[in-house]
């Protein structure tokens, strides 16, 4: 699918230097990775996740997207290029490379793009946003705090990156996400990512009528 979308202008990890990415404040197994052999780096290959991303994005008319997990900048690439009516998607993560990858996509994109070098732990949003993506952290209890910290912008819609993965399928339950309505077209199943065939599960909740108070 990438080369229908041009990315040659992000950065890319070093395939062999080893780097050190503290997760929040104490090391953990997922918190280190060597360049795109353990990251998922490589881009997806399913070239009908670009018609899906635009289905989304045509369909709900959506104009702002908060990203939780910048990383190289793909993403944010994606929502940019396919979300028709976007006007602003803020970003946050804060690796080095993502850094990197903020300064790439605003060059690029200007003022449609807003990256923050800061932690979704202690991220206090302003403002809010139509639609929040979801894929930082996805070990212990972070995907519940990111959830509650979208909860905070107001969404119309809720999109997380690996549903299928143990502790963010346990955040969607807790949360109550799994308990309304929602089409079955807005799961899209990566079946090809990081050139191995696994699961890799991306899902959208439609979340304009739902209790933030249940959190």
């Amino acid at each position: 699918m990438w080369n229908q979308i041009d990315v040659s202008f992000l950065p890319k990890p070093n395939p062999n230097l080893r780097q050190e990415v503290l997760c929040e404040d104490k090391k953990i197994a997922g918190g280190y990775f060597k360049g795109q052999e353990s990251w998922g780096y490589l881009p997806y290959q399913n070239p009908d996740l670009l018609d899906w991303f635009k289905l989304i994005g045509e369909k709900y008319k959506i104009e702002s997207v908060f990203e939780i997990g910048t990383f190289a900048g793909y993403s944010a690439t994606i929502f940019l290029e396919q979300f028709s009516y976007l006007k602003k998607i803020v970003t946050i993560d804060t690796l080095e490379i993502s850094d990197r990858a903020g300064k790439a996509l605003k060059e690029k994109y200007g003022d449609r793009v807003e990256h923050i070098s800061a932690s979704s732990r202690y991220y206090e949003p302003t403002d809010n946003f139509d639609l929040v993506f979801i894929d930082g952290n996805h070990n212990g209890k972070k995907p519940y705090e990111d959830t509650i910290l979208a909860g905070k912008m107001n969404p119309k819609f809720l999109m997380y990156d690996n549903v299928e993965l143990p502790d963010v399928h346990l955040a969607l339950k807790k949360a109550n996400l799994f308990n309304i309505e929602y089409n079955p077209q807005f799961f899209f199943y990566v079946n090809e990512h990081n050139e191995k065939r696994q699961p890799g599960i991306l899902g959208v909740f439609e979340t304009e009528n739902y209790d933030w108070g249940l959190l």
